[in-house]
Protein backbone atom coordinates (compact mmCIF):
# COMPACT_ATOMS: atom_id res chain seq x y z
CA UNK A 1 0.00 0.00 0.00
CA UNK A 2 0.96 3.68 -0.17
CA UNK A 3 3.57 5.16 2.17
CA UNK A 4 1.34 8.18 2.93
CA UNK A 5 -1.04 8.24 5.89
CA UNK A 6 -4.16 6.20 5.21
CA UNK A 7 -7.45 5.86 7.06
CA UNK A 8 -10.18 3.24 7.26
CA UNK A 9 -13.31 5.28 6.62
CA UNK A 10 -17.06 5.00 7.06
CA UNK A 11 -18.84 1.63 7.36
CA UNK A 12 -18.55 -1.50 5.28
CA UNK A 13 -20.83 -3.03 2.71
CA UNK A 14 -21.77 -6.58 3.67
CA UNK A 15 -22.52 -9.59 1.48
CA UNK A 16 -23.78 -12.91 2.80
CA UNK A 17 -23.60 -16.11 0.74
CA UNK A 18 -24.99 -19.61 1.19
CA UNK A 19 -21.99 -21.80 2.05
CA UNK A 20 -23.24 -24.77 0.02
CA UNK A 21 -24.66 -23.16 -3.13
CA UNK A 22 -22.69 -19.86 -3.05
CA UNK A 23 -25.97 -18.01 -3.74
CA UNK A 24 -26.09 -14.38 -2.62
CA UNK A 25 -28.48 -14.14 0.34
CA UNK A 26 -28.08 -10.48 1.24
CA UNK A 27 -26.30 -7.44 -0.18
CA UNK A 28 -26.30 -4.71 2.48
CA UNK A 29 -25.24 -1.25 1.31
CA UNK A 30 -26.98 0.97 3.87
CA UNK A 31 -25.20 0.00 7.08
CA UNK A 32 -25.28 2.30 10.08
CA UNK A 33 -22.32 0.55 11.66
CA UNK A 34 -20.19 -2.55 11.24
CA UNK A 35 -17.56 -3.81 13.62
CA UNK A 36 -15.15 -6.70 14.13
CA UNK A 37 -13.85 -7.61 17.59
CA UNK A 38 -11.18 -10.15 18.47
CA UNK A 39 -10.91 -11.41 22.03
CA UNK A 40 -8.40 -13.83 23.56
CA UNK A 41 -8.65 -15.51 26.93
CA UNK A 42 -5.46 -15.40 29.00
CA UNK A 43 -4.17 -17.15 32.07
CA UNK A 44 -1.20 -15.55 33.81
CA UNK A 45 1.36 -17.62 35.71
CA UNK A 46 3.06 -15.82 38.61
CA UNK A 47 6.04 -17.26 40.46
CA UNK A 48 9.16 -16.41 42.45
CA UNK A 49 9.81 -13.57 44.86
CA UNK A 50 7.24 -10.85 44.49
CA UNK A 51 5.06 -13.26 42.49
CA UNK A 52 6.37 -11.99 39.18
CA UNK A 53 4.46 -12.72 35.99
CA UNK A 54 6.65 -15.32 34.28
CA UNK A 55 4.29 -16.80 31.70
CA UNK A 56 0.98 -16.09 30.00
CA UNK A 57 -1.17 -18.78 28.44
CA UNK A 58 -3.33 -17.65 25.53
CA UNK A 59 -6.38 -19.66 24.52
CA UNK A 60 -9.95 -19.48 23.24
CA UNK A 61 -9.57 -16.81 20.58
CA UNK A 62 -12.93 -15.52 19.32
CA UNK A 63 -13.79 -13.23 16.42
CA UNK A 64 -17.17 -11.52 16.61
CA UNK A 65 -19.01 -9.20 14.24
CA UNK A 66 -21.85 -6.73 14.66
CA UNK A 67 -23.79 -5.21 11.76
CA UNK A 68 -26.67 -2.72 11.77
CA UNK A 69 -28.47 -1.86 8.55
CA UNK A 70 -30.61 1.27 8.25
CA UNK A 71 -32.84 -0.52 5.73
CA UNK A 72 -35.42 -3.02 6.98
CA UNK A 73 -34.65 -6.36 5.39
CA UNK A 74 -36.47 -9.57 6.34
CA UNK A 75 -33.37 -11.55 5.28
CA UNK A 76 -31.74 -10.55 8.59
CA UNK A 77 -34.63 -12.09 10.57
CA UNK A 78 -34.53 -15.27 8.50
CA UNK A 79 -30.75 -15.59 8.97
CA UNK A 80 -31.05 -15.18 12.73
CA UNK A 81 -33.59 -18.02 12.81
CA UNK A 82 -32.03 -20.38 10.28
CA UNK A 83 -35.23 -20.40 8.22
CA UNK A 84 -36.25 -19.48 4.68
CA UNK A 85 -38.61 -16.75 3.55
CA UNK A 86 -41.63 -18.55 2.09
CA UNK A 87 -44.11 -16.88 -0.26
CA UNK A 88 -47.44 -18.36 0.74
CA UNK A 89 -51.10 -17.66 1.44
CA UNK A 90 -51.34 -16.07 4.88
CA UNK A 91 -53.89 -14.27 7.06
CA UNK A 92 -53.68 -10.86 8.68
CA UNK A 93 -56.11 -8.46 10.34
CA UNK A 94 -57.15 -5.14 8.85
CA UNK A 95 -59.41 -2.38 10.10
CA UNK A 96 -61.43 0.28 8.34
CA UNK A 97 -64.31 2.68 8.84
CA UNK A 98 -67.42 2.17 6.72
CA UNK A 99 -70.76 3.99 6.45
CA UNK A 100 -73.89 1.91 6.99
CA UNK A 101 -76.97 2.78 4.93
CA UNK A 102 -80.44 3.40 6.33
CA UNK A 103 -81.00 -0.36 6.54
CA UNK A 104 -77.75 -0.90 8.46
CA UNK A 105 -75.90 -2.50 5.54
CA UNK A 106 -72.32 -1.71 4.51
CA UNK A 107 -69.62 -2.93 2.10
CA UNK A 108 -66.13 -3.90 3.20
CA UNK A 109 -63.00 -3.24 1.13
CA UNK A 110 -61.89 -6.90 1.34
CA UNK A 111 -63.59 -10.26 1.70
CA UNK A 112 -63.31 -11.29 5.37
CA UNK A 113 -62.10 -14.66 6.62
CA UNK A 114 -64.45 -15.57 9.47
CA UNK A 115 -66.33 -13.08 11.62
CA UNK A 116 -66.21 -9.26 11.46
CA UNK A 117 -65.64 -7.33 14.71
CA UNK A 118 -67.82 -4.19 14.82
CA UNK A 119 -67.32 -1.38 17.34
CA UNK A 120 -70.49 -0.53 19.25
CA UNK A 121 -71.53 2.85 20.61
CA UNK A 122 -70.12 2.01 24.04
CA UNK A 123 -66.68 1.19 22.59
CA UNK A 124 -66.96 -2.60 22.82
CA UNK A 125 -66.75 -4.92 19.81
CA UNK A 126 -69.40 -7.39 18.68
CA UNK A 127 -68.90 -10.12 16.07
CA UNK A 128 -71.07 -10.29 12.95
CA UNK A 129 -71.23 -12.83 10.15
CA UNK A 130 -70.55 -11.22 6.74
CA UNK A 131 -72.01 -12.24 3.39
CA UNK A 132 -69.11 -11.90 0.99
CA UNK A 133 -68.03 -8.28 1.45
CA UNK A 134 -71.39 -7.24 2.84
CA UNK A 135 -72.22 -6.78 6.52
CA UNK A 136 -75.53 -5.89 8.20
CA UNK A 137 -75.77 -4.09 11.56
CA UNK A 138 -79.36 -2.71 11.80
CA UNK A 139 -78.76 -1.24 15.28
CA UNK A 140 -76.13 1.15 13.84
CA UNK A 141 -78.01 2.12 10.65
CA UNK A 142 -76.84 5.37 9.08
CA UNK A 143 -73.69 5.56 11.19
CA UNK A 144 -69.96 5.36 10.46
CA UNK A 145 -68.55 2.31 12.19
CA UNK A 146 -65.11 0.82 12.72
CA UNK A 147 -64.67 -2.82 11.75
CA UNK A 148 -61.80 -5.27 12.24
CA UNK A 149 -61.57 -8.53 10.29
CA UNK A 150 -59.09 -11.11 8.92
CA UNK A 151 -58.19 -11.39 5.24
CA UNK A 152 -55.95 -13.67 3.18
CA UNK A 153 -53.34 -12.92 0.53
CA UNK A 154 -49.98 -14.20 -0.75
CA UNK A 155 -47.18 -12.85 1.44
CA UNK A 156 -43.53 -13.47 2.28
CA UNK A 157 -43.60 -15.36 5.57
CA UNK A 158 -40.88 -16.16 8.11
CA UNK A 159 -41.64 -18.85 10.66
CA UNK A 160 -39.92 -18.35 14.02
CA UNK A 161 -39.85 -21.91 15.28
CA UNK A 162 -38.93 -22.86 18.83
CA UNK A 163 -36.45 -25.44 17.55
CA UNK A 164 -34.85 -23.66 14.56
CA UNK A 165 -31.46 -21.99 14.98
CA UNK A 166 -29.09 -19.93 12.79
CA UNK A 167 -26.94 -21.59 10.14
CA UNK A 168 -23.42 -20.54 9.24
CA UNK A 169 -23.02 -18.44 6.10
CA UNK A 170 -20.06 -16.95 4.22
CA UNK A 171 -19.68 -13.25 4.87
CA UNK A 172 -17.68 -10.56 3.11
CA UNK A 173 -17.21 -7.02 4.41
CA UNK A 174 -15.82 -4.29 2.16
CA UNK A 175 -14.66 -0.91 3.47
CA UNK A 176 -12.72 1.97 1.90
CA UNK A 177 -9.19 3.13 2.66
CA UNK A 178 -8.65 6.83 2.00
CA UNK A 179 -5.83 9.36 2.18
CA UNK A 180 -5.71 13.09 1.53
CA UNK A 181 -5.64 12.20 -2.17
CA UNK A 182 -8.93 10.28 -2.05
CA UNK A 183 -9.67 6.57 -2.11
CA UNK A 184 -6.48 4.52 -2.26
CA UNK A 185 -7.73 1.02 -1.56
CA UNK A 186 -10.16 -1.32 0.11
CA UNK A 187 -10.09 -3.67 3.05
CA UNK A 188 -11.95 -6.89 2.29
CA UNK A 189 -12.75 -9.11 5.28
CA UNK A 190 -13.81 -12.61 4.25
CA UNK A 191 -15.37 -14.85 6.90
CA UNK A 192 -15.83 -18.40 5.51
CA UNK A 193 -18.02 -19.55 8.42
CA UNK A 194 -20.02 -16.77 10.05
CA UNK A 195 -22.53 -18.03 12.62
CA UNK A 196 -25.27 -15.52 13.58
CA UNK A 197 -26.05 -15.49 17.30
CA UNK A 198 -29.82 -15.66 16.81
CA UNK A 199 -30.62 -12.35 18.51
CA UNK A 200 -33.50 -10.41 16.92
CA UNK A 201 -34.76 -7.01 18.01
CA UNK A 202 -37.23 -4.85 16.11
CA UNK A 203 -37.52 -1.51 17.87
CA UNK A 204 -40.49 0.54 16.69
CA UNK A 205 -40.76 4.04 18.13
CA UNK A 206 -42.81 7.06 17.14
CA UNK A 207 -39.78 9.21 16.37
CA UNK A 208 -37.47 6.61 14.89
CA UNK A 209 -36.93 4.12 12.08
CA UNK A 210 -36.49 0.41 12.79
CA UNK A 211 -33.13 -0.93 11.63
CA UNK A 212 -32.00 -4.49 10.88
CA UNK A 213 -29.20 -6.00 12.93
CA UNK A 214 -27.01 -9.06 12.68
CA UNK A 215 -24.40 -10.21 15.17
CA UNK A 216 -22.44 -13.40 15.53
CA UNK A 217 -19.03 -15.01 15.54
CA UNK A 218 -16.66 -16.88 13.24
CA UNK A 219 -16.20 -20.63 13.19
CA UNK A 220 -12.79 -21.97 12.16
CA UNK A 221 -12.54 -23.20 8.55
CA UNK A 222 -10.68 -26.30 7.33
CA UNK A 223 -7.38 -24.41 7.60
CA UNK A 224 -8.10 -23.44 11.19
CA UNK A 225 -8.68 -19.78 10.28
CA UNK A 226 -11.52 -17.51 11.37
CA UNK A 227 -11.20 -14.82 8.68
CA UNK A 228 -9.01 -13.39 5.93
CA UNK A 229 -8.23 -9.67 5.74
CA UNK A 230 -7.25 -8.61 2.23
CA UNK A 231 -5.82 -5.21 1.31
CA UNK A 232 -6.67 -4.12 -2.22
CA UNK A 233 -4.43 -1.36 -3.55
CA UNK A 234 -6.21 0.97 -5.99
CA UNK A 235 -3.38 3.49 -6.33
CA UNK A 236 -0.74 3.30 -9.06
CA UNK A 237 2.00 2.70 -6.53
CA UNK A 238 3.59 -0.75 -6.55
CA UNK A 239 4.12 -2.91 -3.50
CA UNK A 240 7.28 -1.67 -1.81
CA UNK A 241 10.21 -4.11 -1.45
CA UNK A 242 13.48 -3.85 0.42
CA UNK A 243 15.33 -6.48 -1.68
CA UNK A 244 14.99 -9.34 -4.18
CA UNK A 245 15.86 -12.96 -3.41
CA UNK A 246 16.40 -15.58 -6.15
CA UNK A 247 15.71 -19.26 -5.64
CA UNK A 248 18.05 -20.94 -6.31
CA UNK A 249 20.80 -18.36 -6.05
CA UNK A 250 23.34 -20.86 -7.43
CA UNK A 251 22.59 -22.87 -10.58
CA UNK A 252 24.60 -25.88 -11.73
CA UNK A 253 24.14 -27.03 -15.34
CA UNK A 254 25.40 -30.33 -16.76
CA UNK A 255 27.38 -29.87 -20.00
CA UNK A 256 26.69 -33.51 -20.93
CA UNK A 257 22.91 -32.98 -20.91
CA UNK A 258 21.67 -31.35 -24.11
CA UNK A 259 19.53 -28.32 -23.32
CA UNK A 260 20.02 -28.61 -19.55
CA UNK A 261 18.12 -25.76 -17.89
CA UNK A 262 16.56 -24.54 -14.67
CA UNK A 263 13.83 -22.04 -13.87
CA UNK A 264 14.52 -19.33 -11.28
CA UNK A 265 11.90 -18.03 -8.83
CA UNK A 266 12.22 -14.53 -7.40
CA UNK A 267 10.78 -13.26 -4.12
CA UNK A 268 10.20 -9.63 -3.23
CA UNK A 269 11.36 -9.04 0.36
CA UNK A 270 8.97 -6.63 2.10
CA UNK A 271 10.59 -6.43 5.53
CA UNK A 272 9.50 -7.18 9.09
CA UNK A 273 5.82 -7.92 9.59
CA UNK A 274 5.24 -8.92 5.95
CA UNK A 275 5.60 -12.22 4.17
CA UNK A 276 7.66 -12.33 0.97
CA UNK A 277 5.92 -11.99 -2.40
CA UNK A 278 6.46 -14.38 -5.30
CA UNK A 279 7.04 -12.12 -8.31
CA UNK A 280 6.08 -12.78 -11.91
CA UNK A 281 9.24 -13.58 -13.87
CA UNK A 282 7.92 -11.83 -16.97
CA UNK A 283 7.63 -8.56 -14.98
CA UNK A 284 11.39 -8.64 -14.31
CA UNK A 285 14.42 -7.95 -16.48
CA UNK A 286 16.91 -10.81 -16.92
CA UNK A 287 20.49 -10.48 -18.19
CA UNK A 288 23.32 -12.99 -18.71
CA UNK A 289 26.89 -11.70 -18.32
CA UNK A 290 28.03 -14.26 -20.91
CA UNK A 291 25.29 -15.82 -23.02
CA UNK A 292 27.81 -18.18 -24.65
CA UNK A 293 28.09 -19.93 -21.26
CA UNK A 294 24.46 -19.61 -20.08
CA UNK A 295 21.39 -17.92 -21.51
CA UNK A 296 18.34 -16.69 -19.66
CA UNK A 297 14.84 -16.26 -21.07
CA UNK A 298 12.32 -13.52 -20.32
CA UNK A 299 10.52 -15.86 -17.94
CA UNK A 300 13.64 -16.74 -15.93
CA UNK A 301 14.76 -20.05 -17.43
CA UNK A 302 18.57 -20.44 -17.33
CA UNK A 303 19.98 -22.80 -20.00
CA UNK A 304 23.33 -23.98 -21.37
CA UNK A 305 24.98 -21.56 -23.79
CA UNK A 306 26.17 -22.59 -27.24
CA UNK A 307 29.87 -22.65 -26.21
CA UNK A 308 29.59 -23.73 -22.58
CA UNK A 309 32.11 -26.25 -21.22
CA UNK A 310 33.15 -27.80 -17.91
CA UNK A 311 34.35 -25.34 -15.24
CA UNK A 312 32.84 -22.31 -17.00
CA UNK A 313 31.10 -19.81 -14.78
CA UNK A 314 28.92 -16.74 -15.39
CA UNK A 315 26.38 -14.58 -13.62
CA UNK A 316 22.67 -14.00 -14.32
CA UNK A 317 21.30 -10.71 -13.08
CA UNK A 318 17.60 -10.03 -12.44
CA UNK A 319 16.07 -6.65 -11.58
CA UNK A 320 12.68 -5.07 -10.99
CA UNK A 321 14.02 -1.65 -11.92
CA UNK A 322 14.93 -0.73 -8.34
CA UNK A 323 16.53 -3.77 -6.77
CA UNK A 324 18.64 -6.51 -8.34
CA UNK A 325 19.84 -10.00 -7.51
CA UNK A 326 22.68 -12.08 -8.94
CA UNK A 327 22.59 -15.83 -9.65
CA UNK A 328 25.89 -17.72 -10.08
CA UNK A 329 25.89 -20.32 -12.88
CA UNK A 330 28.48 -23.13 -12.88
CA UNK A 331 28.95 -25.62 -15.72
CA UNK A 332 29.97 -29.14 -14.74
Amino acid sequence: MSQQNQFLTSVANVRLFDRLTNELILNGKTLLNSSMTQAIQTQAIHAGKGSKKVYELNYQKELTFSIEDAAFDTAYIALQNGTEINHQLAEYYTDEIILLDAAGKGTLAETPIGMVHVEQLNGTFTQYTPTGKEISVPALAGKEIQVVYAVQEMMDTIEISADSFPKAVRMELNVDIRSNNGKTGEVIIEVPNFKPNGAVEISMTHEGVASSSLAGSSLADKKGNYAYIKLRNLSEEKVQFTALAANPSHVVLDSTVVGDSQRISVLGIRGAGYSNVLLQNTDLTWTSKDSSIATVSADGVVALGASSKVNDQTIIEVTDGTYSEKIIVDIV
